[in-house]
């Protein structure tokens, strides 16, 4: 059994497995006790900037004992270059953390050279980890930024500033609440922490098994019910994991091989599973951690983030199942059978306590409004409530241990680089770059939303190409929202906008990460499943222009404009994919498909004219299917009596 695997027992862990367990056994209860409020119960008191340092430092701890410097070293043996670097975020976050209050009360620069000295070693450290847990792009921009914050004096044009000092700028960015200890860092540590944690005992509990067999129990028997089983198992599993590669690598193990025994080619179950992991990123509450990000940026509540972001979801997804459908009746699949299936009132009786919290979730930011921080903490408390009226989900020490050493792995991927992302922050508001590169798109576009719509979408998706769903929204919303807003777009629609075309890179070669892990359980090839998941998701390349121009989709305006929005919107998506799918009630040839896709364009397009010309084609070629369907079942008949 691998020692480093979650839940592994205490005797069977080597050092660096055995000090990883303590130090993520405190973060997530540490994590606990300031969500709850404990330490002010209890007298103490926990600056904001010092909670941030101590639970960045705890996780960037346990990245330096759970990964290593390269892919090809074992992790049993902890060497000299993961202890210094444990070593300097020690020393770093616990200066903070202890001079926390008069740091920021006196706002100074550096004035002692073991403060520079701290500074440089955290920096490096921040970048290590950052690079250990998601490659080199996002450490290389850092990097960047920061000596361009210090010779920004030598740029030309709209890159020209001042320049600063490296005891100015790392006062900025290690004494200060800005940079390292950042708004970022904050929402991460103080809200997300709270929703990851929940995913943690959700998983712990067993949640991941039981949203598998409800799907199977509710779509199984349908034809092509695996990969329709798929579909809304990741669903579900992405509102408590928020991670594409999670949401994969746990369902596919289970839908993949699946959908390949039902008839799928293995391509295309890879690319299913894929495509839907990713519309885990869209859909509500979690939306890889963005929506906490969203909600801050624009000075909105979450539950309004969530609230816009739902429909747009259901319309990616209900397109997915389509498609699937499209498919399975293409190539002939039936349902799996019943008897093979698990009983759907079987399935609810045993994990109905797993639904019970979410539902006390939305009432509490939906109906009571209370904050997303808040909320979060009843809900893990009601959680751990009703777990225990089932024997099953019952809350044991050994779940509890695995909850919480869960919990704070998956803030590995976040914490390090929101923390690294706060050094490029400041230095694009330090330097002023972020409102001259506004300016300079504006320009460059001449005054044509659409041609900035372009650029923009463009250049998200290339930045999220290697990145996390957060690193990127957080790039592009610093870089490139600014400008979209300043052109007329409604904010939430720029945000939306540039959330979506980063995340596309998930599933679009050549990066496709989420394409790679399919294809490595289905045994696949990487690139024809990234493409064939680019033709199932393709509705995600054409809804976030519904936010611009259709920005009912959104809960924007009034209760007709929402409707017939997301009409429209659902209509113009599943439209292009029966295109893709080459198959309606019968297949469709070359000169069908590439009418129906213009006419599913056609569809999104805001004008009435324009629909009503695509909805008129529609009808015709609906009507003529029908036509033929029913002549093929006519004709058997009548050759059979003529015989």
């Amino acid at each position: 059994m691998d020692q480093f695997a979650v839940g592994v027992k205490w005797e069977i862990r080597g050092l660096r497995s055995r000090l990883a367990l303590v130090v993520a056994v405190m973060w997530s209860l540490y994590s606990l006790c300031y969500l709850c409020n404990l330490f002010f119960y209890l007298g103490v008191v926990i600056y904001p900037i010092t909670h941030r340092a101590i639970s960045a430092g705890l996780i960037c701890i346990l990245v330096f004992l759970l990964t290593t410097a390269k892919k090809d070293i074992s992790r049993e043996k902890l060497r000299w270059y993961d202890v210094l670097p444990i070593l300097f975020v020690i020393a770093g976050c616990t200066y903070i953390a202890v001079n926390a209050n008069e740091l920021v009360a006196e706002g100074r620069l550096i004035s002692y050279p073991f403060e520079i000295i701290l500074a440089s070693l955290l920096f490096l450290s921040v970048i290590e980890a950052t690079r250990r847990t998601i490659g080199w792009v996002l450490p290389c921009l850092v990097i960047f930024f920061f000596f361009y914050a210090v010779y920004s004096n030598h740029f030309p044009g709209f890159l020209h500033s001042t320049g600063f000092s490296y005891p100015m700028l790392f006062g900025w960015m290690y004494l200060s609440a800005e940079g390292f200890w950042g708004m970022i860092i904050g929402i991460v540590s103080a809200i997300v922490a709270g929703f990851i944690i929940f995913g943690g005992f959700l998983r712990a509990l067993g949640a991941s098994r039981f949203f598998n067999e409800l799907a199977l129990s509710t779509v199984g028997f349908m034809r092509g019910g695996a990969a329709k089983a798929a579909v809304i198992a990741s669903t579900l599993f992405g509102t408590i994991s928020g991670s594409i590669a999670a949401n994969v690598a746990t369902t596919g193990q289970i839908t993949i091989p699946l959908m390949k025994d039902t008839g799928y080619e293995k391509n295309y179950a890879g690319a299913v599973e894929a495509t839907a992991s990713t519309g885990g990123m869209f859909m509500p509450p979690i939306m890889g951690a963005t929506a906490f990000l969203i909600a801050e940026f624009l000075n909105i509540s979450y539950w309004s983030v969530c609230v816009a972001a739902f429909l747009p979801a259901i319309a990616y997804y209900a397109t997915l199942l389509a498609q699937v459908d499209l498919e399975a009746a293409k190539i002939g699949l039936k349902g799996l059978p019943r008897k093979d299936l698990p009983s759907l009132k079987k399935t609810l009786l045993g994990g109905w306590q797993y639904l019970l919290p979410f539902a006390l979730l939305i009432f509490l930011l939906g109906i009571l409004r209370y904050s997303a921080q808040t909320s979060i903490m009843y809900t893990i408390g009601a959680l751990i409530i009703v777990s225990f009226f089932k024997k099953e989900s019952r809350l044991t020490p050994k779940k509890l241990l695995v909850a919480l050493e869960d919990s704070a792995r998956g803030m590995m991927s976040i914490a390090p680089l929101c923390t690294a992302i706060g050094i490029l922050v400041g230095s694009i508001a330090i330097t002023g770059a972020g409102t001259r590169f506004t300016s300079q798109l504006l320009t460059i576009s001449g005054g044509s939303l659409m041609i900035l719509l372009i650029l923009t979408a463009s250049a998200a998706f290339i930045l999220g190409m290697g990145m996390t769903a957060v690193s990127v929204y957080i790039l592009t919303v610093i870089l490139l929202a600014p400008a979209l807003i300043r052109a007329g777009v409604e904010p939430i629609s720029a945000h939306m906008f540039l959330f979506y075309f980063g995340c596309l890179s998930f599933i679009t070669p050549p990066v496709c990460v989420g394409a790679y892990i399919a294809a490595g359980i289905s045994g696949g090839d990487p690139w024809k499943t990234g493409f064939r998941a680019v033709r199932l998701g393709f509705a995600a390349f054409l809804v976030p222009w519904a936010f611009v121009f259709n920005p009912g989709i959104l809960m924007v305006g009034s209760p007709l404009e929402i409707i017939s929005s997301f009409f429209f919107i659902a209509l113009g998506a599943m439209t292009i994919g029966v295109a893709f799918e080459g198959f309606f009630i019968s297949k469709l040839s070359m000169w069908e498909d590439i009418p129906l896709a213009i006419s599913g364009i056609c569809i999104f397009i805001p004008n009435f004219l324009t629909r009503l010309f695509a909805l008129a084609f529609l009808a015709v070629f609906l009507f003529r299917h029908l036509i033929q369907t029913r002549r093929s079942r006519i004709h058997p008949r009548s050759r059979a009596h003529d015989q």
